[in-house]
Order: structure tokens, then sequence, then C-alpha cells
């Protein structure tokens, strides 16, 4: 297979991301297939119905002809009474030529397995659909984990320009005599931690792109750019209130379906039950000879004797070992499997419902207190360091006052990452994802 060039995709949105990816991602493009070769079981299923038309010629080497006995007076009268003479009855060389039409009339099964087919190429569609909504799911998780990733990296910087600063401050004021050299390294060590932690998150975020990349359908090589702010997260309208429908969830529509083929099926079984009838037609030519090349003549020549045939054939369903009762049993208990299924997931979609409603509230509190805590971080921070700037103030409070800085960073946006997923999982259970 030669080698793909490389993509490059730049500046997507989350709803470009997703329509890439619901066109191109390897597992939506197999669904396809799937629907494409249920397709193709229904023009196999209806070839069924039409005309069966084949053909045959053969030619038969008897090279040892089979004998019969018969009694020696019929071939002699003066033979003696009980004496048997060998004969053949056939040429050593056969030619047979024949075209035979056979063409169903009618058949329960038939009919039925054309619509079964049919209604399976329905439950392919809706696969598809399924499978596109977990791309969609996936994608979008992925995604705001980037944007996130790339948000903390930005803050990061910022954080780490303004503590460099107070060093270089720090550090001139020691080289001058009016600070001590453990202040200065104090301050360092935080530098050189949020440098390190900086170049952490930098993999981070390619990590994290790898990931957005693989959901997508992308391959490692390819290039992607995104753009979006995670403030443009709508979380605070969401309908926390909102009724559950399990029937409007794709997996519900699945059931269905399966439901509809479970019924067919025992339909299908109990329709062995009657008769089948079908026409047939033949017509052939034969011939025999002791020489080879007698039967390579060509066909319906003079040494071809014709010959041909047609009518209806019934075929009577009389005892078969029970074998339609028990598959109509399993059919049946199929049926109610099905319907078992359907159920546990109206009350697995509701559990579901109610789990990501209740995380989605705590996530949505716990951000506010995250998002307040980070403000009053950030303000002590400041305030840390411009008293220490003034001489009013320890550098000590600084570094303390930049790591809960940075911890109240790290909670506020893992509060709002568990609340984004606690969304999107929301939107899932309540069939509205995609």
């Amino acid at each position: 297979m030669p080698a793909q060039k490389a993509q490059k995709l730049e500046n997507l949105t989350l709803q470009a991301c997703v329509e890439y990816a619901v066109k191109n991602h390897l597992s939506v493009q197999n669904a396809m297939i799937d629907n494409e070769i249920a397709k193709a079981r229904v023009g196999e299923v209806r070839s069924v119905g039409l005309p069966q038309v084949n053909a045959s010629l053969n030619v038969i080497d008897n090279f040892k002809i089979p004998v019969n006995f018969l009694p020696a007076q019929f071939l002699n009268p003066n033979a003696e009474p009980n004496t048997f003479v060998p004969v053949t009855f056939q040429p050593q060389y056969i030619g047979q030529a024949k075209v035979e039409l056979q063409q169903l009339i009618f058949s329960g099964s038939y009919f039925l397995g054309l619509k079964a087919a049919s209604t399976y190429t329905q439950l392919t569609e809706k696969s598809i659909t399924q499978t596109q909504i977990q791309v969609a799911e996936n994608v979008s998780k992925a995604f705001y984990s980037v944007l996130i990733n790339e948000q903390r990296y930005t803050l990061l910087e910022e954080n780490l320009r303004s503590l460099d600063s107070l060093y270089k401050q720090t550090q001139a004021l020691y080289q001058n005599g009016f600070a001590e050299k453990i202040d200065a390294d104090r301050i360092r060590v935080s530098v050189n931690n949020l440098k390190m932690e900086k170049e952490n998150f930098r993999r981070l975020i390619e990590l994290s792109k790898d990931l957005l990349k693989f959901q997508m359908g992308l391959r490692a090589e390819d290039e992607l750019t995104i753009q979006g702010k995670i403030e443009d997260v709508q979380l605070q309208n969401v309908d926390l209130e909102m009724a559950i429908d399990p029937t409007k969830r794709i997996e519900y529509s699945l059931l269905q379906t399966q439901l509809s083929l479970n019924d067919l099926q025992v339909k299908e079984y109990k329709m062995r039950y009657l008769p089948t009838l079908a026409f047939f037609a033949n017509y052939g030519s034969s011939m025999g000879s002791p020489d080879v090349k007698d039967a390579l003549l060509p066909l319906f020549t003079d040494r071809w004797i014709g010959n041909g045939s047609f009518g209806l054939s019934l075929n009577i369903p009389i005892f078969d070992g029970l074998q339609k009762m028990y598959l109509i049993q399993q059919g049946k208990l199929e049926r109610k499997k099905t319907l078992n299924q359907m159920s546990e997931f109206e009350r697995a979609t509701l559990l579901q419902a109610n789990q990501a409603t209740l995380s989605l509230k705590n996530s949505l509190d716990k951000l506010a207190f995250q998002r307040e805590n980070m403000e009053l971080a950030k303000e002590i921070f400041r305030v840390t360091k411009v008293k220490y700037q003034e001489g009013v103030g320890s550098n000590l409070e600084v570094t303390n006052a930049e790591t809960a800085y940075k911890e109240a960073e790290t909670n506020y946006y893992a509060a709002l990452y568990d609340a984004i997923i606690a969304k999107i999982d929301l939107e899932k259970a309540k069939g509205t994802l995609f």
C-alpha cells in the first residue's frame, strides 16, 4: 500500500472535529460496510425467488462396462438350459447435455426471510448512528482535555514570568546586599519547579492531541490544531430537571429493531410447516457411441437424441423429528430475552442519567468553590509579592502563596474537566449528544 500523505488540519472547532470523525473514523466506516453487506444480503435472499437456470455437459467414459447376464436361450434357442451369457447394455462413451429452469412459486418462509433481511438492514443503519454517537462522545472528551491542558499551560507561563521577574529582582537585591542568598535561592527553586511543570504540560498537551487525533481517525503524523475557549462551554444552561426518555436513545431503537427481527424469525419458522410450490422445466440431449470422437461431436447432430420435460413440484413437510417446533421455541425465547434487555436498558438509562445529573450538580458546586479559591489564592499571591517587593513581607510567604495558587489552579481545572465530562454523559443519557 502506498504511503499516504500527511494531512494538515488547522483551527478546527469541536463541531468540525466531530464532523470529521463521524465520516473518517474506521469504526464508522466499518459500520457503513456492515450496512452495505446487509444490503447485499437482501439481494442474496431475493435471488432465491428469481428464476434459477443451470446448464450441464457431461462426457462419460465407461472404461470397464458393467455386464448383465441373460439366459443363453434368449440369444440361442439351441443353447443348454440354465446357462447364461454376459451382455452389455450401454456404450463405452456417453454424451449428456441439459438446461434446467426452476422458479419458486410459493414459499412462506421465503417472503418472511426477505422481510427479515430488509429489517436487518435497518439494524445496521442504526448501528452506524450508534457508532457515530460513541465517536462524538470520545472526540468531545478528548477535545476538552486539550483545551484545559492548553489553558493550564498558558497560566503556568504567566506564573513563571511573574515568579521569574520576582527572582531577578531578589537576585539584584542580594547582589546589592539588601537580601540574603537564601531568599533568592528559595524563589529560584519555585522557578525551576514551574519550568519543569511547564515542560511536563507541554508533553501532556502533545499526548492529549495524539489522543484527539486517534479518536478522530487521524494518524500520528497528521497535523492538527484546534480553536475554542474552555470558558465557552455552557455548563450553567444545562437542564438538570429534564425528564429522561429511554426511547430516544439509539440503543433502545436498536433493541426495538432486534425485537422485530425476533418476531419475523418465529413467523418464518412457523411458515416452514407450509408446502412449497415450484415450477421446473428442462431440455437436454444425449448420445452413446463406442468411439470417443462421436461423444465430442457438436450438440444436437443426428447422433444426439433430444429429451425434455416440465412440471410443478410440491413439497409437503410431514415430520421433521420436531425440528421446527424446537426452532420456534428458541425464537420465542430469543424474543423474551430481547424484551428483558429493553427493560434492563430502561433501568440502566435512568440510573445513568441520575448519576450524570448528580455528578454534574456536585461538579458545578465544586467548580464554584474551586473558582473562588483560585481567585483568592491569586489575589493572596499578588499581595504577597507586593509586600515582599516593598520590604514588608518575606520571600517564604511568596513561595508558599505561589504553591497555594498553583494548587488552587490544579483543583479548579480538575473540577472543570469533571463538570464537562458529567455534562457530556448527561447529554448521552438524554439522547441529545449527537
